[in-house]
């Protein structure tokens, strides 16, 4: 069978990415590594090339699609055009969209995948239910985690159990996919290590919402997340796997790995409570042994240690940001960024939406982590249910201590309702948001300051291209950070070209300008 798997994740109404068009998730690569270890020819590419040559689908026999709730028309136009060039060959769909199993009726697809999708692609290949024929639907009513369409009725089985650790850690991530993402060579290409989440607090929504937007059920974890309902407790991945992923991945050509997971710390804790779940966000503490060896291992490849590839990390809850972890991330990863999340300046409403964390501990944990060579993100939320004027002021002045404090980016987003999350019934309410929300204009003047902050400093990057309307090339970042606009690039620059540049101006929140300073050979 030939199978492909188109990566729409992002992609929203338009079919191509506005933002972090830099960054590589791990779901598709990890479908693709389940169908090479069953023998399947399998390809991935992106939503963009399709609908760019629909005539490439022309050669598969299935198709499968990796996408968001907000990617549901270009979902929609792909599967069109795969009906128009393979007829009732099957269509697979998984990812966050398919939290929502309506979704299927909408889009025109065959199979929605809600869940861990790993044993459940497994199952539908291996016992032949999905073939180069098309699909054998009196069969897949044994089949956990899938939803599907049978004479005009949908039909939902339910989830599958979470996989245990050794369960998970059988499959293994596809790396020569990766060869199908445009400039995967210069994008953040996300290694997971951790799978689920530790923070199994009930929100406390009474006093946030109208009883009917209340859930039907208690839903662990942060009010607005749907990690706990999709994915579980967290799982660590062994140090071994995931250091042949990210070797390999390197041999590949990748410059940038970012190791992911709702929050890294999590990393080596549920080894210290097993055979119970890691359900606590903050008992026992890091396992600063396990983080410990597996950055040393990571760091001493030597395309790593020579500054060629960098390794990062991103979420991190500031409940578990002790002094040994600050330590112990700046010590091998000194430079990179690291992801917080601070969502609101509001005591009260942090605790009602289930945060298992302090406005202090948050202030603390960037604090912390500057202190130890390491660059603070933060992520703030706005249009929160629950939301006041009062919250408003208290969360633009959080935001502008946690600048002062060494914060070097405000990453401020509108709150959207997820399914299943426990906020999943505000999806039916109309939820007021201003245009010009104070939270989020405060993110950018903060973040344009911030990139003033940075005049004068030398940024190692990787040269990708020149940009379409500027006419100039430009360059990511090797650690991280703004889009770079080279100011002096000449005849001699090519595409995969490392340079060091030094910051010589901010044209806007999200890019600087810099010149050359030196050429790596």
């Amino acid at each position: 069978m030939e199978a492909l798997i188109i990566d729409a994740l992002a992609r929203g109404s338009y079919g191509k990415r506005m933002v972090t068009v830099d960054a590589i998730g791990a779901g598709p690569r990890t479908v693709a590594g389940v169908l090479e270890g069953l023998g399947v020819n399998v390809e991935l590419t992106v939503a963009e090339k399709v609908l760019e040559k629909p005539h490439m689908l022309r050669k598969y026999d299935a198709v499968m699609i990796s996408a968001m709730s907000i990617d549901e028309k270009t979902v929609a136009r792909i599967v069109r055009m795969w009906r128009r060039q393979r007829g009732s060959r099957a269509v697979i769909i998984g990812g966050p969209i398919a939290s929502d199993p309506d979704f299927i009726l909408r889009v025109g697809g065959d199979i929605g995948v809600h869940g861990e999708a790993e044993p459940v692609i497994e199952k539908l290949i291996e016992s032949g239910i999905v073939d180069e024929k098309g699909i054998d639907y009196t069969r897949l009513k044994d089949v956990c985690g899938t939803a599907y369409v049978l004479d005009s009725r949908l039909i939902v089985n339910k989830r599958c159990p979470i996989m245990t650790r050794q369960m998970w850690e059988k499959y293994r991530p596809s790396t020569r996919a990766i060869q199908g993402y445009p400039l995967y060579w210069a994008a953040r290409v996300y290694v997971e290590t951790v799978r689920g989440c530790s923070n199994y607090t009930i929100p406390e929504l009474a006093e946030v919402l109208p009883e009917e937007l209340l859930p039907d059920k208690p839903v662990p974890g942060c009010a607005y997340c749907s990690v706990i309902p999709l994915w579980g407790y967290a799982r660590s991945r062994s140090i071994d796997l995931v250091y042949r992923e990210v070797k390999e991945l390197i041999d590949y050509g990748v410059h940038r790995i970012v190791l992911s997971g709702p929050d890294f710390l999590d990393y080596g804790r549920d080894w210290l409570v097993e055979p119970r779940p890691l359900v606590n966000p903050r008992n026992p503490g890091p396992n600063i042994q396990a983080i410990r060896q597996l950055l040393r291992r990571l760091t001493s490849i030597p395309e790593v240690s020579s500054g060629e590839v960098s390794i990062m990390v991103e979420n991190v809850k500031p409940s578990l940001v002790t002094e040994a972890a600050a330590e112990t991330l700046g010590k091998y990863l000194k430079g990179t960024p690291v992801h917080i999340g601070a969502e609101t300046g509001d005591a009260w409403l942090l605790k009602k939406l289930g945060r298992p964390t302090t406005i202090r501990e948050t202030v603390e944990a960037v604090k912390r982590l500057k202190k130890h060579g390491l660059r603070p993100y933060v992520y703030i939320m706005y249009c929160l249910p629950g939301e006041t004027s009062k919250t408003i002021q208290k969360t633009v002045r959080l935001m502008e201590t946690l600048y002062r404090v060494g914060a070097e980016k405000i990453t401020a987003y509108r709150f959207m309702p997820l399914p299943l999350s426990a906020l999943e019934k505000l999806a039916i309410a109309e939820i007021r948001c201003m245009y010009n929300h104070p939270v989020k204009q405060k993110a950018i003047e903060i973040n344009k300051r911030a990139k003033k902050r940075m005049i004068g400093k030398r940024v190692r990057v990787i040269v990708v291209g020149k940009h379409p309307k500027l006419g100039k090339w430009i360059g990511y970042p090797i650690n991280h950070g703004p889009v770079v606009v080279i100011e002096n690039g000449n005849k001699d620059l090519r595409e995969k070209d490392i340079v060091t540049i030094r910051i010589v101006g901010v044209p806007s929140d999200r890019m600087v300008e810099g010149v050359i300073v030196e050429k790596m050979k």
